[in-house]
């Protein structure tokens, strides 16, 4: 990818295209595991603690799915877990929200991933990409599978990966942003912290 394509929405989902299926999966399948667990063990948990668990479940299953010879492979940068795809696309597992924002606490290192920044350990130039689901608001079932790219505090594209039997596809759902608004501002009154 040149750097004017680097963050190009064709060419991120061109790159990840031979693998969506399998993400698709990997995150339905961990999903329905978080959802396996018992009642009470489900009642005790909350928000925070529901997507802590189904990201372990996501992490596990592409560690164990992705290699070398796949064209891609989990790699962990200081406790960041991201799957690398052929050193052009980085991409996290994270709960999102209809935008395709993530919603954890903004540390430095996410600030900087946010912002497309080189980080330690992770490939330099690479797309920072977000590989997320969007759980129903009773967190019982997986609206959609989003891939999308933050810039900053905002998200420059925003794509849905659909699944139908063994065919995966994408489309752009990028919200449509009127001249003179501004998007969501995460990070605002938080400089500092991380």
């Amino acid at each position: 990818m040149t750097a004017v394509s680097i963050l190009n929405q064709e060419e991120c989902m061109r790159v990840l295209g031979p693998h969506l299926g399998v993400l698709h999966d990997i995150i339905h399948e961990a999903f329905a595991k978080y959802q396996a667990y018992s009642p009470e063990a489900l009642a005790d948990h909350d928000e925070r603690a529901a997507a802590a668990c189904v990201h372990s479940h996501i992490i596990t299953a592409a560690g164990a799915t992705f290699g070398e010879s796949s064209g891609a492979i989990l790699l962990d940068a200081r406790g960041l877990k991201v799957l690398n795809v052929g050193d052009r696309v980085v991409a996290r597992f994270k709960k999102v929200d209809e935008d395709g924002r993530s919603r954890s606490y903004p540390t430095r290192q996410a600030k900087n991933f946010d912002k497309q920044l080189p980080l330690p350990n992770l490939p330099n130039p690479a797309a920072r990409l977000t590989i997320g689901y969007e759980p129903d608001i009773a967190f019982t079932a997986i609206q959609r599978v989003v891939v999308s790219c933050p810039l900053g505090p905002s998200i420059l594209w925003c794509s849905q990966v659909l699944r139908d039997g063994e065919e995966s596809r994408w489309i752009d759902i990028t919200p449509q942003r009127f001249t003179g608004t501004e998007g969501y501002r995460r990070y605002e009154g938080r400089e500092g912290q991380g």
